[in-house]
């Protein structure tokens, strides 16, 4: 029993010494059990991977790349077996060889290194997609920059939803971007990039605005296409749904009792707002104007704001404007205005 033991590891050790006496090179470099390497396109001459085994002995050696499925001869050379590999496309490939030495014995071999081929250097993918980015947004074409934005985002209905109020509320944007950090998957099909984003806009109403945020984007590679799938800390793109307030106003809202005009305002966002005027106006035989200012509104929440006017008006149109002085970015610029008619 401990001599069949014996045999079989020594057998073993036998096998592994004539599994690592072969030596391979890839692309003109030595490579090990265990290795992993990514080879692009550009960085190879025509495009082509070359691979190249040495072992003593050897009279012959084929190659294969589809688990034997078709063999390719290896060209002999000063002792060596090369062949050169072109990739039809993006691969992970774990080549394959069958050895036959000069006894006429053959044997299988698949070493253990692994090789990632990508036609296109991922930098440059990923600096066409945050060009694109920028160009869409610009555009506020918000069908295709959405399509540059995985399915697997987080909340990627409602972001959707959000860069479409962006587009309903803002016009004449402007972007730049700076990139501060890149990182790479080890086999670099995903990265996360550290971008800064500066962006200048107008709202509907017409007044600039001006935000910026260093944001850290999660890239993956899905296919052969680069595409977003997550954000830290972005305070731009979807922005006016993310983090901005809406306050709102309706006729309803509005109520008259005497001298005094009390207005219900509304923050319909998960933001709170602070520091903006309501605009109060009573128009009849002759018109009234006052302001009250609000220190802060919080986020879901409502507050009745009440002028009192000077004259009781007769039978007057009394018209709110809620931040009249346009100092808040909001998502719905267009629902800070109302009027209501009173009877005399």
């Amino acid at each position: 029993m401990h001599k069949r033991i014996f045999l079989i590891i020594f057998s073993f050790l036998l096998l592994q010494q004539m599994v690592f006496a072969a030596e391979f090179k890839v692309g003109g470099k030595e490579v090990r059990e265990g290795d992993f390497l990514t080879l692009f396109y550009d960085e190879l001459e025509a495009g082509k991977i070359e691979f190249t085994i040495t072992e003593e002995g050897l009279k012959k050696a084929e190659i294969t790349f589809d688990k034997g499925r078709q063999w390719q001869v290896m060209e002999q050379e000063n002792g060596s077996f090369s062949y050169k590999y072109r990739p039809p496309s993006d691969e992970k490939i774990s080549p394959q060889f069958l050895l036959t030495f000069q006894d006429n014995s053959m044997r299988t071999l698949q070493p253990d290194f692994r090789i990632n081929y990508q036609r296109y250097k991922p930098d440059n993918a990923v600096i066409k997609l945050l060009e694109k980015m920028k160009l869409y947004y610009e555009q506020e074409n918000a069908s295709r920059f959405i399509s540059l934005f995985s399915h697997q985002f987080p909340d990627w209905v409602k972001f959707r939803e959000s860069i479409q109020n962006d587009f309903y509320n803002y016009k004449n944007i402007r972007l730049r971007y700076r990139v501060d950090r890149r990182d790479f998957d080890e086999d670099y099909t995903g990265a996360v990039w550290d971008v800064y984003w500066e962006r200048r806009y107008d709202s509907r109403t017409g007044t600039n605005f001006s935000d910026n945020s260093l944001i850290s984007m999660r890239m993956d590679k899905e296919g052969d296409a680069w595409l977003i799938s997550g954000f830290s800390n972005n305070l731009i793109f979807g922005s006016s749904l993310l983090s901005s307030p809406d306050l709102k106003i309706s006729s309803q809202d509005i109520g008259l009792a005497g001298f005094d005009v009390t207005a219900v305002i509304h923050n319909k966002s998960n933001v709170p707002a602070g520091n903006f005027r309501v605009k109060f106006t009573s128009a009849e035989s002759f018109t009234q104007t006052g302001y009250e200012d609000v220190t802060t509104l919080g986020p879901n929440s409502q507050i009745s704001v009440t002028h009192t006017f000077a004259v009781e008006p007769d039978a007057p149109t009394v018209t709110v404007v809620v931040d009249s002085s346009n100092a808040i970015s909001e998502i719905n610029e267009n629902n800070n205005q109302a009027s209501r008619t009173f009877p005399p």
